[in-house]
């Protein structure tokens, strides 16, 4: 499979499947109200001056995303979602390349080794990335913004950079972890670069929107925010975030450590429900707020090293993690919102290769439990009932901490790093998976 000729037959493949899938999602199945009819919503709402959070919808979404999703109507339902679909599949493509860059990918493999690389990643997340495509993709867009920003600040395109990583903190906010991620490596000027973006992307509907009606959905939206975050949420929209579904870290871990009595929302939602521990609830909030702390802790301990300016072979690493640490500490994290981990995906799968770094035998062993969670154990395996017992259990969370682990172990090998922009770097030695 090493020859131009069987590469190009297997992009072919790859094209030909996703055109005949995106087909299917957008012209293929009967009307079922879906993601993008909320996104469609949002921007007719923005473009007829009505509240965009009115009869508790969208309350999630910054008005900025008003702009962003107003496009949306120009076309179609179907055709909009098929072009979205295009937009994403693109995205997807873009975030795997670009990642094999920064990564050295580019320079360290043949081109045959670069496409099975990229494929082996995608096969690790392949579930959410299906999931996402159901409604066009919006997370992979998403990534690829935050993707394309990072990558210019990789080749010294900072205001660029900055520019895209600042919009994707406006359409949702826990990328704004890559604020501290940039003052964690020292990149000053970066981080205040993506502070003015993300100001300047909030305040753009303010000449369309008028004062009055910008400044009530922003006192709206906050209090909501504080209200997620805080567990403390209304009625009706915190029966959207209490469900066996949401991966994030808190609700996994609360899924282990407190018994839910029967009138509580998870218990009427899971009929799998068994509880594990029952620990009193200051407790158990306390365990999970030290595990919060304890992932950020050891993140900030393996990215302590400082930017080391463009073709930095640490960058794609430190910003995969911060992207895994966003869908930890969301207080809501679909499967679909997991794609965010192909960039993880992509480091672990070029160690795992020996392309940059390595896995030790504990490694290879914890990587063929990450398979078994997210790529054996899928819902046309184990069927109806099995599914829905290993969702009660939360084990796509579980997933997300293997995969965590086996990226932050997977500092580059101990040999002269090519970038793709041509500077050479001595790398640190590490081997995923040993103590």
């Amino acid at each position: 499979m090493a020859s131009p000729l069987a590469r190009r037959v297997v992009t072919l493949v790859l094209v030909i499947a996703a055109g005949i899938h995106g087909y299917i999602i957008s012209f293929g199945r009967s009307f079922h109200f879906r993601d993008i009819d909320i996104h469609r919503e949002i921007g007719r709402r923005f473009l007829s001056g009505e509240y965009l959070y009115a009869n508790d919808y969208c309350y999630m979404y910054l008005p900025t995303t008003g702009i962003y999703f107003a496009p949306l109507l120009f076309f179609e339902r179907n055709l909009s979602l098929v072009l979205r679909y295009a937009v994403a599949i693109g995205c997807l493509v873009m975030t795997i390349r670009l990642f094999q860059r920064m990564l050295g990918v580019e320079t360290s493999a043949r081109p045959a080794n670069r496409l099975w690389l990229g494929v082996g990643a995608g096969v690790l997340v392949l579930q959410f990335i299906l999931n996402d495509l159901d409604d066009g993709g919006p997370h992979l867009i998403l990534l690829g913004i935050l993707t394309g920003g990072l990558y210019a600040i990789w080749v010294g395109r900072e205001r660029l950079g900055a520019a895209f990583v600042g919009l994707g903190i406006a359409l949702k906010l826990t990328p704004a972890l890559f604020v501290l991620l940039f003052a964690w490596k020292r990149q000053w000027r970066v981080a205040t670069y993506t502070v003015l973006a993300v100001f300047f992307w909030i305040l753009l509907p303010l000449p369309y929107m008028g004062a009055a009606s910008w400044r009530d959905h922003h006192v709206e939206w906050i209090n909501n925010a504080l209200l997620s975050v805080f567990d403390r949420q209304v009625e009706g929209r915190q029966e959207n975030e209490l469900q066996k579904a949401n991966l994030s870290l808190r609700h996994t871990m609360l899924r282990y450590l407190v018994a839910y009595p029967r009138t509580h929302r998870l218990r009427q939602v899971d009929p799998e429900y068994r509880p594990v521990l029952d620990l009193p609830s200051p407790v158990a909030n306390a365990i999970v707020g030290a595990a919060a702390l304890g992932l950020l802790a050891f993140f900030a301990r393996t990215s302590k090293r400082s930017f080391d300016g463009p073709g930095d072979p640490t960058w794609a690493k430190d910003c995969a993690g911060t992207l895994m640490l966003a869908l930890f500490l969301s207080p809501i994290t679909w499967d679909q919102h997991l794609v965010w981990m192909i960039p993880a995906a992509c480091v672990v799968v070029a160690a795992a290769a020996r392309i940059n770094g390595q896995l030790s035998r504990v490694g290879y062993v914890m990587l063929g439990l990450y398979i078994v969670l997210t790529v054996v154990l899928n819902y046309e395996v184990v069927g109806s009932a099995k599914w829905e017992m290993l969702k009660s259990y939360h084990h796509l969370g579980i997933a997300m901490f293997i995969l965590f682990g086996l990226l932050l172990r997977s500092d580059p090998s101990p040999k002269t790093y090519q970038s793709s922009l041509g500077d050479r770097f001595t790398q640190p030695s590490n081997v995923v998976g040993q103590n």
